[in-house]
Parts: C-alpha cells; sequence; structure tokens
C-alpha cells in the first residue's frame, strides 16, 4: 500500500524509558537485603519485626513501666523497685535497635538487640525476686516476648550476610589457588 516511514523517538518518551530502566526494586529502608527469595524473606522479617518491636518494646515496653509508676494498679513497693526501670531501659535499646535494623546495619542491630534481651532477662530476675511470695511472678507476659525481636534481629542478620560470607570466602580460595592452565615458562 504506502511506504512504512520510521518516525523518530519523541522528545520525552527516550527520557521516559531511561528513568523506567534506571528505576530501583522495592527497599525496606535498606538496599542491603540480599538478592532473590532471601530478600523476600528479609522484608517479611523485617515487618514482622517492625510489629513485634511496636508491640512489645514500645508500646507496653515504655507505657507498662509508666503505669506502674505513676498508676495506682500496684504497691508502692512495687513501683518503686528497680525492675520497671530495666523494663523501660531494654525496651528503649529494642526500639534503638530497630532504627539501626532499618538502616541497614544488621549485625550492629543483632549486637544491640542481644544486649536489650540480657536487659530483659535481668528484668525477669529482678521481677521474680520480687514476687517470689505472690502468687503471680509480675508483669512476665508483657516484656519476655520481647526475646523474639531479638531472635527475628539474628535471623536476618544471618540472612544477609551469610551469602556475602560465603562468596568472601570463594573469593579467597579462588586468589589463592594456583592455576594449572597457567603457561609458567620462559619465553
Amino acid at each position: 500500500m504506502g511506504k512504512q516511514v520510521k518516525l523518530p523517538p519523541k522528545k520525552g518518551a527516550e527520557n521516559k524509558s531511561k528513568k523506567a530502566s534506571e528505576k530501583e526494586a522495592f527497599y525496606f529502608f535498606a538496599k542491603d537485603q540480599g538478592t532473590g527469595a532471601v530478600k523476600v524473606f528479609v522484608i517479611i522479617l523485617k515487618v514482622l519485626e517492625l510489629i513485634v518491636t511496636t508491640i512489645f518494646a514500645f508500646v507496653l515496653g515504655i507505657f507498662g513501666p509508666l503505669c506502674i509508676w505513676n498508676g495506682d494498679i500496684v504497691e508502692a513497693e512495687v513501683a518503686a523497685d528497680p525492675s520497671a526501670m530495666w523494663w523501660m531501659i531494654s525496651s528503649i535499646i529494642y526500639v534503638v535497635g530497630m532504627f539501626v535494623m532499618m538502616f541497614g546495619h544488621t549485625k550492629t542491630a543483632a549486637v544491640i538487640h542481644i544486649a536489650a534481651a540480657g536487659g530483659t532477662l535481668v528484668t525477669y530476675k529482678l521481677f521474680t525476686e520480687l514476687y517470689k511470695n505472690a502468687a503471680t511472678n509480675g508483669p512476665t507476659m508483657l516484656y519476655m516476648p520481647s526475646l523474639i525481636i531479638t531472635v527475628l534481629s539474628v535471623i536476618i542478620m544471618l540472612a544477609v550476610n551469610v551469602p556475602k560470607w560465603i562468596d568472601r570466602r570463594v573469593e579467597q580460595e579462588n586468589e589463592e589457588a594456583p592455576s594449572i592452565l597457567e603457561d609458567r615458562r620462559e619465553k
């Protein structure tokens, strides 16, 4: 029928295709989340950790001790005990570790969360000493689930860093191994 003529692309079309090709994938705060299925696994764990940290460290861990100190729900002896202070401090450390995790420093966040888990265990010891003659162990169910945050943090750290460690080790072994294909004869 007629001659087919190829028209030059529009001026804006080039820029749009470049922008589309430069568009990055979804990152949950940090780019360092692994690749493939590990990336999806890490994002799911980070969302779960964010939810658990919000509930147990932020809401219960900060407002729980405030209610113990300012409310009339416990005796004065319990309100004056340092166990609620340990609970609040370890909860604040969990929240700080969560922010560090979201910025991509998984190893540092794991160490911070392990320190916070130590604070949670000290809180448990102090509350069991305080309530040793009572029928209950105090607010144990409010602060002990915070240990889940530490477990999630360590799993995320391992999921992100173990593949890097394996790749680094393989590279080192490849650098150190002599090549049998290399020609070592003098020319």
